[in-house]
């Protein structure tokens, strides 16, 4: 079976599209920086009514479903308020999450997986994302929970520069390729 695994490795290097995935952990007994935003607003937790908006705003063009799923499984999300629009928001999982087909990030009871952090654009650069992550650990801590982890690809270079600012340290880099740009093949570790 290895030898299978790199074989496809090799074939897909000649055929494919690697990416770099960076895991992140955000150790919550360790001080957390407190962050004030530059825009008036106010912060409180999602409830079904702002998943289609939460929905257009990640791009996605599906069903909330899922996401009404996901919030009744326990998932919670914080939303940064702007003149009663949304002006980003922090989306937090407490179960197992399955990143690929074939790797279920596995947590236990005193970990949390950060699926999404987004501001708008209109937005950017006036502290919300570090206050809502502030504000988010704050509250993760004060539930229990002493580890935060996180994940982005290596070229989204904002994404990962306010991981980093938030105290966020890389557990991992994965590398992740695509055959033809299609078939999606395991993860290597670097």
């Amino acid at each position: 079976m290895a030898l299978f695994g790199q074989t496809m490795r090799e074939l897909a290097e000649c055929f494919s599209k690697c990416e770099e995935w960076v895991e992140l952990s955000r150790d919550l007994r360790e001080p957390i920086e407190r962050w004030e935003p530059r825009v008036e607003g106010s912060l409180r937790w999602a409830e079904g009514g702002d998943l289609m908006m939460i929905n257009a705003l990640e791009g996605f063009v599906k069903e909330t479903d899922f996401m009404e799923k996901a919030l009744d499984k326990g998932d919670r999300c914080l939303i940064f308020e702007i003149n009663e629009r949304i002006g980003g928001f922090a989306w937090v999982t407490f179960r197992d999450f399955k990143l690929a087909p074939w790797y279920t990030l596995e947590l236990s009871p005193d970990r949390a997986y950060l699926e999404y952090i987004y501001v708008r654009p209109e937005f950017t650069r006036k502290h919300i994302g570090c206050h809502l992550l502030e504000r988010l650990m704050f509250s993760l801590r004060d539930d229990g929970k002493v580890l935060l982890i996180s994940g982005v690809f290596s070229d989204w270079e904002v994404s990962f520069n306010l991981h980093k600012k938030m105290g966020f340290k890389v557990r991992r880099r994965l590398k992740q390729c695509r055959m033809l740009n299609i078939f999606p093949l395991p993860p290597a570790d670097f």
